[in-house]
């Protein structure tokens, strides 16, 4: 027989009264016997007759005391909106960087409203006391030293801001981190954090800002075979003049990489060495600033305010006009101060007849060769027209240099020449009275080649930013030279 559930609670209340103080009886059930035994258990008391009132659950106190850790971590450390990995990161700090806060239970130091740093990366540098929030530390709280052989020092802390100036490697700087990685210096200037280290790295910075590279005056060579020199730090600004290969010029860097070497000139580092590399040197003006004479060709040509077509029209001059001056680095004539023509209205020889008249410009086109090879090197010497300056080039494709450019033309009509001016030079028959075909020297030995094309003009590849084009002979030519084949 099983007792039921009703049964066998009736059985445990009258069990438990039986053991008190004060006892009712209550008529006892006696369990068949077949039915297991309950566990002996021992009796309690009573409990007290005061109701038990429900545990107060206590919040977990908020911290009254700050601390100050420092990040050890090398990568740096995250910064996220809560107190877990689970929360997005907000910022970040680098090593070395010091943070005051209030640590959580589970061991994240809040150090500003949903801003929390994993405390196992950070070492505790100083406890209690001091309070509120201290996300980066004190502007001398932190030395670094610039990592880069050249830094950017910005005006914010971002690569959005702008460079206001800029660091040798080993110069010392002193700051506090931004959240964003960034160091403050003071002064509304930041460096970022990937080009500093904790420990000078050599480099001779010395400290403080320093405009890079040193305004140090230093002595370079030209190492182009001709480098051009412009009016400003940038391939924006135009040249003034240009050098030879070895010449030896001396100036202070700019912090973009140009040498400003005085008078509003100045040459980019690319076609600059620390050594002399031979050639000669001296500044060669391309062309020369010697006296040149021209005349007009055009109906009418304007006379402008500066050396190209953006400057204002101050003047003109009818076709036939004499005029003189000295040739600026991109072709124009400058007949004074503030008076400049192109020489695509100029020719190097009277074009008959002084008196005004709708007579065209002259074609590039040459004037009849006296051969019929002359007459093909020309024809196809014009072809090119148009092609970019490049050094070293040999191809239409890639370019031209001023060599480059007069060998590809004999190739084509079946001649061949040498790959430098001056070994053309060199391989040529030196002439005094030369013809069109014939090629046309500056410089001994030639630093410049071209195709000579009558009437003072000549066909040749200049220099860079000037593409292949049919000219006027400019001053310095040191000589002409026909080439073996060419009757």
């Amino acid at each position: 027989m099983t007792l039921s559930p009703r049964r066998l609670s009736r059985t445990m209340i009258a069990v438990t009264a039986a053991a008190a103080p004060v006892v009712t009886l209550a008529p006892a059930v006696q369990a068949a016997p077949s039915t297991p035994q309950l566990p002996q258990q021992p009796l309690l008391p009573n409990a007290p007759t005061t109701p038990v009132t429900t545990p107060r659950i206590l919040p977990t106190p908020a911290p009254t005391s700050t601390v100050t850790m420092r990040v050890d971590a090398a990568a740096g450390v995250n910064v996220r909106s809560g107190p877990s990995t689970s929360y997005g990161v907000v910022g970040g700090y680098r090593q070395g960087a010091q943070l005051t806060g209030t640590l959580t239970s589970n061991n994240w130091l809040k150090i500003g409203q949903n801003r929390f740093v994993a405390a196992w990366n950070l070492t505790r540098v100083s406890g209690g006391g001091g309070g509120g929030e201290q996300p980066d530390p004190a502007p001398s709280g932190v030395t670094q030293w610039m990592e880069a052989s050249i830094g950017n020092v910005r005006s914010g802390p971002g690569l959005g801001h702008p460079v206001v100036t800029t660091m040798r490697k080993g110069t010392r700087v002193q700051g506090s981190w931004t959240s964003n990685g960034w160091l403050n210096i003071g002064g509304g200037k930041y460096i970022s954090g990937t080009i500093l280290t904790g420990s000078d790295p050599g480099g001779g910075g010395g400290g403080g800002s320093q405009p890079t590279p040193s305004p140090t005056r230093v002595t370079q060579w030209m190492d182009a075979a001709i480098g051009n020199v412009r009016s400003g730090p940038g391939l924006g600004h135009p040249v003034v003049t240009t050098m030879r290969q070895g010449t030896q010029v001396q100036g202070t860097w700019t912090s973009n990489g140009w040498l400003d070497i005085g008078g509003g000139k100045y040459i980019s580092r690319t076609i600059l060495t620390g050594s002399d590399p031979g050639g000669g040197g001296g500044e060669q003006p391309a062309p020369s600033p010697s006296q040149v004479t021209r005349w007009v060709s055009a109906s009418a040509a304007n006379v402008r305010s500066g050396p190209s077509t953006s400057y204002s029209i101050v003047g003109s001059k009818t076709r036939g006009t004499r005029v003189t001056g000295t040739l600026t680095g991109n072709g124009w004539l400058k007949m004074s101060g503030s008076q400049y023509m192109a020489e695509s209205v100029l020719t190097a020889s009277a074009p008959g007849g002084a008196s005004p008249g709708p007579a065209p410009a002259p074609a590039p086109a040459p004037a009849p060769a006296p051969s019929q090879l002359r007459q093909q090197i020309l024809t196809t010497a014009a072809k090119y027209i148009g092609t970019p300056y490049k050094y070293g080039g040999n191809t239409p494709q890639e370019g031209f240099d001023c060599s480059g450019y007069t060998k590809y033309v004999f190739a084509e009509v079946g001649l061949t020449i040498p790959r430098t001016a001056a070994m053309q030079q060199a391989a040529t028959t030196p002439v005094s009275s030369p013809q069109p075909g014939d090629l046309v020297f500056f410089g001994s030995p030639a630093y410049h080649v071209g195709i000579y094309a009558g009437d003072g003009m000549m066909y040749d590849t200049g220099r860079p930013g000037v593409p292949t084009a049919y000219r006027a002979i400019f001053s310095g030519v040191s000589g002409y030279g026909r080439v073996s084949g060419v009757g």
